[in-house]
């Protein structure tokens, strides 16, 4: 899956493929898959993020200390970066690609890389032909 978002003025574009896991354990030495769940287990941040009028922007007063116990504010950054390595291997390294930008709107991009994860981590399961029921089933 490949979207573009701009922030800032530049435009970004991110990618989802078979590549995604491996470059994030390269980087950043992570399962991509654990850090994945882990996040899921953080979705009452998601939902604060979700409740924004457009243009407002989140707040300290408006989360609970809770929610943060469990949340790794920077896996947006190594999520992002990671979409971006796999729209382009030649990207900057983690740090550089960082240094150079402005401004990471979480609000913006949270949504952006939450769609792309759920349409990465959806299957769909290719319905079999009767003639390959009654093979397999032989066997």
């Amino acid at each position: 899956m490949r979207e573009s978002i701009t922030i800032a003025g530049t435009t970004y574009e991110l990618a989802t493929n078979a590549y995604t896991p491996i470059a994030y354990k390269e980087q950043f030495g992570k399962d991509y898959f654990q850090d994945l769940f882990s996040m899921v287990n953080s979705q009452a941040i998601l939902a604060k993020l979700d409740q924004l009028e457009d243009g407002e922007e989140l707040q300290a007063h408006h989360i609970d200390v809770s929610i943060l116990s469990d949340f790794d504010m920077t896996f947006f950054h190594r999520i992002f970066w990671v979409f971006a390595k796999s729209a382009n291997p030649r990207v900057k390294p983690f740090v550089d690609f960082y240094l150079e930008m402005e401004e990471f709107p979480v609000q913006d991009i949270a949504p952006v890389l939450m769609n792309m994860l759920n349409q990465g981590m959806s299957t769909r399961k290719k319905q079999m032909k009767q003639k390959q029921r009654v093979r397999k089933s032989s066997q």
